[in-house]
């Protein structure tokens, strides 16, 4: 069995799933024995592996890596070298890589927790805000109330004027029939200052001529007596 530790350098190693990618091809092979680490060198990206297999196995392993990348890769130095350390199995690496990836999740979960704070905070807020708008809704309301209770009163008030309208129409309607009373009393007495007129013109005037027939007959019968004395 050989052991074998690889160097993968370049601008884009981290965060693209390399050593994942390394993993399922060694599992792949049936290479039992496997680990890899990000770090950095000089500023560059770095991906070092350790692989433990029979040299056929090994020589298919580096020759995949120098030809293969995962998907948005930028490398730009391979390079193997001899390795005598020890050399974690596939599984417990796999382990280790489960971890990993719950170690990077607390965080995650921490600042959703956090987010999660601060959107209860502003709920929080947005409901002080709609009681708020409620309390003033009541305000409104109550005002609203006050002015139908205003206007109920004024309609009430507008009632009364116009009862006391009807009474005064009605008043109005008893005043013009008196008159239309009086009006026919009055051409009534008229027509019988009339009639009265007539009938003292006519009597005068028969008293008249009898008293001018008497006067006649006075004369006539004086002037018979001083003829018979004359």
């Amino acid at each position: 069995m050989i052991k074998l530790q690889g160097k993968i350098t370049g601008d884009k190693t981290h965060e693209i799933g390399y050593r994942i990618f390394l993993l399922r091809e060694a599992m792949g092979m049936g290479i039992e024995r496997f680990n890899a680490l990000n770090t950095h060198e000089n500023d560059k990206q770095v991906v070092i592996f350790y692989i433990e297999s029979d040299p056929g196995t090994i020589d298919d392993y580096k020759n995949f890596i120098n030809v293969n990348f995962p998907q948005n890769a930028i490398v730009s130095e391979i390079l193997f070298n001899e390795y005598s350390g020890y050399i974690t199995s596939v599984i417990d690496y796999m382990h280790l890589i489960q971890v990993e990836q719950l170690s990077k999740g607390i965080p995650a979960i921490l600042s959703i927790d956090n987010k999660q704070d601060q959107i209860l905070g502003k709920q929080d807020q947005m409901l002080g805000k709609q009681d708020q708008m409620l309390g003033k809704q009541d305000q409104m309301l109550g005002k609203q109330d006050q002015m139908l209770e205003k206007q109920d009163q004024m309609l009430g008030k507008q009632d009364q004027m116009l009862g006391k309208q009807d009474q005064m129409l009605e008043k109005q309607d008893t005043t013009i029939e008196v008159l239309k009373s009086v009006k026919e009393d009055t051409s009534n007495i008229r027509d019988g200052i009339s009639t009265s007129k007539e009938d003292i013109k006519e009597i005068f005037c028969e008293k008249y001529e009898f008293l001018s027939r008497e006067i006649i007959n006075i004369k006539a019968t004086l002037s018979e007596i001083e003829a018979k004395v004359m």
